[in-house]
C-alpha cells in the first residue's frame, strides 16, 4: 500500500466534493464509482477504455483491493483511484451530485434471514445513490443470484429508476458486445449460470 500511495486514498472524506480536482481531472469530467471492486479486473479494464472519466474503485477488503492497486500500478492506469471503505459511509466522501455512474458488480446477496437491508441494492442504499450522482445518472447491475436480481429490479423501480437493458442471459444477449467481465463473473460463466443485468436511471433532479 505504501509503495502504491498515489493511487489509494485512506481519508476519502477529505475529497468530498472535489475529487476530480484532488485527482488532476477537469471540473466536466465523468466521474465512475465501483463499489465493491475486488482484484481489480473490470475496474482496471473500465478505466482503460473511458480514458477522459475519473473512476473510483471501493473496495472495504483490504488484501483484496491491494491485488487491483497494484495491478493498476503495473499497468500505469492515470485515470483510476481507490478507496479502501465501507459503502455505508458513501455520504461522507461524495458531494451531492458528485458522480455520474455507478457500478454494482456481484455484490454480496446477503440471503441469510433479515439480511436484505444490508444488500448494496436496497432502498437505503439507492437513496444514498441518489443523493451523490447527478439527475440522470446510471447504476449499472450485474449478478449471478436470480433471488437478489429479481429484489433489486424491485427496489430500482420502488425508488423511482427506470430500467432499461435488462436481461437474465447477459453472454447470450445483444448487451454482451461492450461488457467487462468480473473474477467471479467469468467465474459463474465457466459453470453454465447465466448472468443477469439492468442499468437503473436515477429520476431528474429539480
Amino acid at each position: 500500500m505504501e509503495r502504491c500511495a498515489g493511487l489509494w486514498f485512506g481519508l476519502p472524506a477529505t475529497n468530498k466534493g472535489k475529487w476530480r480536482e484532488v485527482c488532476g481531472f477537469p471540473a466536466d469530467c465523468e466521474l465512475f464509482l465501483e463499489i465493491g471492486c475486488g482484484k481489480g479486473k473490470f475496474c482496471t479494464e473500465t478505466a482503460i477504455a473511458n480514458p477522459d472519466a475519473l473512476y473510483i474503485a471501493l473496495e472495504r477488503e483490504t488484501s483484496v483491493i491491494l491485488a487491483a492497486i497494484e495491478k493498476t500500478k503495473e499497468m500505469e492506469i492515470k485515470n483510476l483511484f481507490f478507496v479502501n471503505a465501507d459503502a455505508k459511509n458513501l455520504l461522507d466522501y461524495f458531494e451531492e451530485d458528485e458522480v455520474d455512474r455507478i457500478y454494482l458488480n456481484f455484490s454480496d446477496p446477503w440471503t441469510r434471514k433479515k439480511k436484505p437491508k444490508r444488500r448494496l441494492t436496497y432502498r437505503d442504499f439507492l437513496e444514498v445513490y441518489k443523493k451523490i450522482m447527478k439527475g440522470g445518472g446510471q447504476i449499472r447491475f450485474k449478478t449471478d443470484n436470480t433471488l437478489l436480481f429479481e429484489f433489486s429490479v424491485n427496489e430500482f423501480t420502488e425508488c423511482g429508476f427506470t430500467l432499461s437493458e435488462l436481461t437474465r442471459d447477459l453472454h447470450n444477449s445483444e448487451y454482451d458486445a461492450d461488457n467487462v467481465r468480473t473474477e467471479f463473473e467469468q467465474k459463474f460463466a465457466d459453470q453454465g449460470i447465466a448472468i443477469k443485468r439492468v442499468v437503473a436511471t436515477a429520476p431528474s433532479k429539480a
